[in-house]
């Protein structure tokens, strides 16, 4: 636990003395922008490029989760009849590299144990299937407020929650914000 002591400060307050942080570079807490020096916007902005180069969304990354969510949907509309959507960070375009999917399955209201232990039964079926499409693993019923079916498929987290209404609620008000800023997804863009 040592190493998450922190730096004991200097007689000017500053505490990274000989260590590389954009801090140090300038020698006062809050600069003005006009004070920083243009190598150390270029740094910044260098290291901004690199850490959006990252986590940016790819085109594999998108079609990598859009078959695991169609892979989904289709498993659970054949084998229980219900309809599965996404909702959250994937449809909205603004899930980073680890990101989990979130879906949520509608059923008569109060029989989210019922349908929630189905939707883990048809997964756990699918996990002991050597045939089937994608790889499924670690399936979990997790009881708690919300009934959550969580596993693994084809290496991604997908989380499948029942009767969120509220998620694909959010999602909604989401995309009409990011439709009336406009600008290229700005809004987006900048969840990230």
């Amino acid at each position: 636990m040592g190493d998450l002591q922190s730096w004991p400060p200097l007689a000017n307050g500053d505490a990274s003395e000989g260590h590389h942080s954009p801090r140090s570079r300038w020698h006062e807490p809050n600069p003005h922008p006009s004070a920083i020096k243009d190598e150390n916007w270029q740094w910044a902005e260098e290291a901004t490029r690199e850490v959006l180069r990252c986590i940016r969304l790819t085109v594999v990354s998108e079609q990598r989760r859009k078959a695991v969510v169609d892979y989904v949907q289709q498993l659970l509309r054949t084998r229980i009849q219900t309809e599965v959507f996404p909702f959250g960070s994937v449809p909205l375009k603004t899930y980073l590299p680890d990101g989990d999917i979130d879906l949520t399955t509608f059923g008569i209201p109060n029989t989210e144990d019922t349908l929630a232990s189905e939707v883990c039964a048809v997964l756990g079926e699918e996990e002991q299937n050597k045939d089937a499409k994608f790889e499924v693993k670690d399936v979990q019923l997790i009881r708690a407020e919300v009934k959550l079916v969580k596993c693994i498929v084809q290496n991604i987290v997908v989380d499948i929650s029942f009767n969120q209404i509220g998620g694909l609620c959010t999602l909604c008000f989401l995309e009409k914000v990011d439709r009336k800023i406009g600008k290229n997804h700005l809004f987006k863009r900048s969840a990230v």
